[in-house]
């Protein structure tokens, strides 16, 4: 369910949002919006470096997870780190 949300800005940030928005052809609404997706993704990432900083079981597992992976790309012969390395 989506919400509708009124951001009130002052007149020179409301003027700095309608140039950033129409340097990259976009509405005001759509640059906005892209804006605040980048801080949400922004504050997930810093949480998940928290959370497995928190825990070295939790990174060592995820990088044990991801040296599995890299190793059956490799042996299926489908592009991986290793092949970017070389």
């Amino acid at each position: 369910m989506s919400r509708t949300i009124t951001l009130r800005l002052s007149d020179e940030a409301y003027e700095a949002v309608k140039r950033y928005a129409e340097a990259e052809h976009t509405s005001m609404n759509a640059w906005v919006e892209g804006v605040l997706d980048a801080e949400d993704i922004r504050r997930r990432c810093a949480a998940h470096g928290a959370w497995v900083r928190a825990d070295p079981a939790v990174a060592g597992a995820a990088l044990a997870f991801g040296e599995a992976n890299q190793r059956a790309l490799a042996v299926s012969g489908l592009p991986n780190l290793a092949d970017a390395a070389g």
